[in-house]
């Protein structure tokens, strides 16, 4: 099928994957190591998505950056275990991805999550070839915003902005987007909330992955 994008970028949690499970865990890990109270469900539910040292000094109150750096640490140590791979790709979601794939649009994932642990968790779940680009940081050292990410990919596809839009189900994506001069599609099955994603300017906002090829293919937008 035809689209008029020649580009599609992706987060990764929260709108590729439901990565809840896995990051919940590792955050409790964290805040049993600075003994305190595991994350409440509305707690869990904002931690995905930012990047971590930002979810920490948020909300776990950690003021100075070796606490937090401690706090990641503790996190990657539970990450690394196994925990990365405790998540569910959103229903649709991998044949939305070789439909696009094989109608020769670039696929890209925009993701504040370390470029070394989205290429371990695709090839895993057998979807790296459907993605020409990864825009993430090296390490959780560098810190890198969603309109960097997004810009730096636009650069590399040497993609005119028009043609490109960005799925995302955060106001991090979506305001990334507009800076970066994009379109972008509001991912409201994920983490984030339809207000939170209209507020922040989202073109479209998508309720499942069936809504998100809607956007991509039909041009539905509000």
């Amino acid at each position: 099928m035809k689209s008029d994008f020649e580009a599609v970028l992706f987060d990764f949690d929260g709108t590729l994957a439901d990565t809840g499970e896995g990051i919940g865990k590792c955050a409790d890990y964290a805040c049993e190591y600075f003994k305190k109270p595991r994350l409440n469900d509305e707690q869990r539910k904002a931690f995905v998505g930012p990047p971590l040292y930002d979810s920490f000094r948020m909300l776990l109150g950690l003021t100075s950056d070796e606490d937090i750096k401690t706090a990641i640490a503790k996190y990657r140590e539970c990450y690394v275990a196994g925990a990365m791979f405790d998540l569910k790709l959103y229903d649709g979601m991998e044949e939305l991805l070789r439909e696009i794939h094989e109608s020769g649009i670039k696929t890209v994932i925009a993701s504040s999550k370390p470029e070394k642990f989205v290429k371990q968790i695709i090839e895993k779940l057998g979807l790296s070839e459907y993605f020409t680009l990864l825009s993430c940081p090296t390490d959780d050292n560098i810190k890198r915003s969603k309109y960097e990410l997004i810009s730096s990919a636009l650069k590399k596809l040497n993609v005119n902005k028009d043609k490109a839009i960005m799925v995302g189900d955060r106001y991090l994506d979506i305001e990334g987007a507009s800076q970066a001069g994009i379109k972008s599609i509001g991912a409201a099955y994920g983490y984030g909330t339809a207000e939170e994603l209209l507020e922040s300017g989202a073109d479209f906002i998508a309720f499942s992955v069936s809504d998100v090829r809607k956007a991509v293919f039909l041009k539905e937008y509000r």
